[in-house]
């Protein structure tokens, strides 16, 4: 019986040890992971890594102001230990193996280590790049080059490197401005590599227009920024950070200098460094602390870490300098102030999500659908798993699934090759069917035109509609499909026989926002750029008749002052029958949409693009027709009416904003008569 309570008692006691170090487990993670879905906007997620320790010192020695680290195919890290002019090799545990150029550096800020296990080590101080042998002697040194492509006047004080497989190297030079210092194996200067873009604005563009050649040689040149560091994978290509630029801070080159990432993967404009997995993946650092990591086409994975509260927890960081990871995706983040390198473990979530990515990418997508399920099944948020997924389902050419998961991942392309292959297979069974009816209903009117002839039967039916157009309303509203045939026509009939009213126009003003609302959710998925969620009904309502109320109230007045005979009403109708085009064919357009592919694209765009010119010129006849302008009048009336709404929105926007603030005013003085009754 002792027995029994014993065993129980250690059960218990195992229990409670395995919880305890859960939760401490847990508790190591001092900040929130995110990923993004296709709105980009962060979500929540899983932990992604959890801080696993730190490596404060290797052996006796202590870190100076670290500023880039490496590790090389057999886990072995590389520290740039700049205060203490040297590299540091060290352990995953952070034993010590050796230190490189202690007797030769002086204030190293790069290191990379080449497949043949030759240190690079960048070195402002010294001005070189100095490559060492595995016995740690010195085998070569990249100094300024001599050749007059690099520019009289160019700086070489080398930050950061990196080595190709044919010994080429690329160095990070501070304040260069025309990209990446490229160097053959034996130091001959190749050229500069992927350079950055300067940045224009408008000031800069009124300066080139308008000052002269001696005014803007006074002015600061608009040089591109300077990249800041830099990384190679193993196909070859090279990946720049660039600090501070907020558009473009990452990028990846090609052999002829064209970036292949996506412009959006600026989440921070604080990048300080980049690295690349084994699998492919980009990890970027923010000196803030933030870790992001994306897969090979720029999609954001995971962005986790955060800057430190003061507490000196580990996982939070004062000034983060480097990141690498190794073999078993573990990362090592270097802190330039703590002096010490954070190490990250990869939690389940994310082995799942990297093999399934790694399946994926391999073009396994049959294979990786029950990874991107399981993924799915720990968060349905994941917008990458989707695709994958949706993928998966077209490649077994389950496409009506594929399209579902296309449309929660926003893959709009993705969603156009499935839809196609729907459209297709729907066209070969029943595209005979199709044909046959439209001929049957050809043939049917022309029998029932005869009939009617013969028989006259459907004179009740003639009667009723008849009887429909009498009423005034409805024949008003129909007038609209006088502007598509002959508007001349139709304006004459709204300003000289009052074959409109105001009823009437005023019930196409409302037509022509419920096709708009229309338009907004049911226009073709590929084609839909709106977000129904994200749609509020007021703002909409404000988005389409303030414009009109701006422009009859503008049109109206500049015409009173400058002999125009409309009248106020007149405007007002004009106004929205000249929109005869897209309340005619906006549905139509809105409903062929849905059937459309990419493919087909230039049909969605080309039919839109007529309507609004069409509603344009009708909108210069009404001006025309109903202010008995001539051409040249009408436009001069058409520019000072535009001019109008601007002065007239200015000034509603001052008004709004006076009363504001006497709302407020009037609000405080309320508030402290209160308290003051109160007291």
């Amino acid at each position: 019986m002792r027995n029994v309570y014993g065993k129980m008692l250690l059960l218990v006691l195992v229990v409670f040890l395995w919880l305890d170090s859960s939760s401490a487990v847990l508790a190591e993670a001092p900040y929130k992971t995110y990923t993004e879905d296709h709105n980009r906007q962060f979500v929540r997620t899983q932990d992604a890594y959890y801080p696993a320790g730190s490596i404060e010192k290797v052996g006796e020695l202590e870190f100076s102001g670290p500023s880039d680290l490496y590790i090389d195919a057999h886990n072995r890290i590389y520290v740039a230990d700049t205060n203490n002019h040297r590299i540091v090799v060290t352990d995953e545990a952070g034993r010590l193996i050796r230190t490189v150029g202690e007797d030769v550096l002086q204030s190293p800020t790069g290191v990379f280590v080449d497949a043949q296990g030759f240190v690079y080590a960048a070195d402002g101080g010294l001005g070189q790049v100095v490559k060492f042998g595995e016995d740690g002697s010195v085998n070569h040194t990249y100094e300024r080059p001599e050749s007059p492509l690099f520019g009289k006047n160019n700086p070489f004080k080398p930050l950061k490197v990196a080595v190709d497989k044919r010994g080429n190297v690329y160095i990070i030079s501070e304040g260069t401005t025309n990209g990446v210092v490229q160097m053959s194996s034996h130091g001959d200067f190749l050229g500069y590599f992927g350079s950055n873009e300067s940045q224009s604005s408008l000031r800069i563009m009124l300066e080139r227009f308008f000052f002269t050649d001696a005014q803007r040689a006074k002015l600061f040149k608009n040089v591109p920024p300077s990249p800041t560091n830099i990384a190679i994978d193993e196909k070859g290509l090279i990946y720049t950070i660039t600090q501070g630029d907020e558009g473009k801070s990452v990028k990846r080159f090609n052999i002829s200098g064209f970036n292949l990432l996506p412009v959006d993967m600026t989440f921070d404009p604080y990048y300080t460094d980049v690295y690349l997995s084994k699998s492919g993946n980009i990890y970027t650092l923010s000196q803030t602390g933030i870790i992001f990591e994306f897969d090979t086409e720029g999609n954001l994975l995971f962005s986790f870490g955060a800057p430190d509260d003061g507490k000196s927890r580990i996982g939070l960081f004062l000034n983060a300098a480097g990141i690498a990871v190794d073999s078993r995706e573990h990362l090592y983040v270097l802190d330039k102030e703590r002096n010490n390198i954070q190490i990250f473990e990869p939690t389940e979530f994310t082995g799942l999500v990297h093999h399934a990515l790694e399946l994926y990418k391999e073009g396994h997508y049959v294979e990786s659908r029950e990874p991107w399920s399981q993924v799915l099944r720990r968060n349905n948020l994941f917008d990458l798993a989707h695709k994958g997924l949706a993928d998966a389902y077209y490649k077994q050419q389950l496409y009506a699934e594929s399209i579902e998961e296309y449309v929660i991942a926003n893959d709009k392309e993705g969603y156009s090759n499935a839809f196609w292959e729907i459209r297709n297979r729907w066209l070969q069974n029943n595209l005979i069917v199709v044909i046959y009816l439209v001929l049957a209903w050809l043939l049917l009117r022309v029998l029932l035109r005869w009939v009617q002839r013969k028989t006259r039967v459907f004179d009740p039916v003639l009667r009723i509609k008849r009887n429909m157009m009498s009423i005034a309303f409805i024949r008003e509203v129909l007038f609209l499909f006088r502007f598509i045939k002959n508007p001349f026509d139709g304006f004459y009939g709204i300003k000289e026989e009052q074959k409109v009213s105001l009823w009437s126009a005023t019930f196409l003003y409302a037509l022509f926002f419920v096709e708009y609302v229309f338009a907004l959710y049911d226009t073709g998925f590929i084609f839909n750029n709106m977000e129904p969620s994200n749609l509020i009904l007021m703002r909409e309502i404000a988005k389409v008749f303030a414009p009109f109320a701006l422009w009859i109230i503008s049109n109206y007045l500049v015409s009173t002052i400058s002999e125009g005979e409309g009248k106020f009403s007149e405007v007002y109708k004009g106004t929205i029958y000249a929109m005869a085009p897209y309340l005619v064919f906006s549905p139509i357009i809105v409903v062929v949409s849905n059937v459309l592919t990419f493919n087909d694209a230039f049909l969605y765009s080309f039919s839109s693009n007529i309507v609004i010119v069409w509603c344009v010129v009708l909108m210069f006849i009404k001006v025309k027709e109903i202010h008995d302008y001539t051409v040249g009048g009408t436009i001069r009336n058409i520019l000072i009416t535009l001019f109008g709404m601007l002065i007239l929105s200015l000034v509603l926007f001052i008004v709004y904003v006076l009363l504001d603030q006497v709302f407020d005013f009037v609000y405080s003085v309320i508030r402290e008569l209160m308290v003051r009754a109160e007291l």
